[in-house]
């Protein structure tokens, strides 16, 4: 699953994309609010976010509002805008910054999916994410019903079409694009299986 960590400082960045790869999800990475939505706008499988609340020019909350504009479609039709979690440093009950805890109680109200209190504790933020996406995942898994038998059984007309029809080419291309989606699904299933028993 392709996750997007945005912040304009690129040490913190290059830090929570790491930790996000260790739990083994695909991480992409922008240095401010303007290039995550341009990377939004090339990636419509990206299916969270996690944001600085406090970023030059587009911070955190504005950048979930533009999120929420931007329109994607499938064959299905439109595509839900992705979960949205802002990162900040400010704790629940430091109440001292006055404008970040505003902004943040009002993208509390505007419907962003959650935060994210960041710790300088590397294992103790690990955990927070490994939390954070367990239960976003089992959202997801609910919200959106999967029927694989259908693109299977397409898989398996195409396999027989090009059997039948002796493309070797075909079936080396078609083996390799196999291959490469099985790793995929081999990697999901492990560090799924790896968060699970983090919980």
């Amino acid at each position: 699953m392709k996750v997007l960590v945005v912040d304009d400082v690129g040490y913190t960045c290059y830090v929570h994309t790491r930790l996000l790869e260790e739990l083994g999800y695909e991480v992409l990475c922008a240095s401010s609010g303007f290039e995550a939505l341009s990377i939004l706008e090339k990636n419509s499988d990206i299916k969270i976010v996690f944001s600085e609340l406090v970023m030059r020019e587009l911070d955190g909350l504005d950048l979930f509002l533009k999120v929420q504009q931007q329109e994607h479609y499938n064959d299905d039709g439109q595509l839900e805008a992705p979960m949205y979690f802002l990162m900040t440093s400010i704790q629940p009950a430091n109440k001292a910054q006055c404008r970040q805890t505003e902004r943040l109680e009002l993208a509390k109200k505007l419907g962003i999916t959650g935060v994210i209190y960041k710790t300088r504790d590397r294992e103790e933020l690990k955990h927070a994410f490994a939390d954070t996406l367990k239960d976003t995942l089992g959202e997801l898994s609910e919200a959106t019903p999967i029927d694989i038998y259908t693109p299977a059984q397409s898989l398996c007309e195409v396999i027989k079409d090009i059997i039948e029809t002796k493309n070797v080419e075909a079936a080396e291309e078609f083996y390799d694009l196999m291959t490469c989606q099985a790793e995929y699904l081999e990697y999901f299933i492990a560090n799924s299986r790896q968060v699970a028993e983090m919980a």
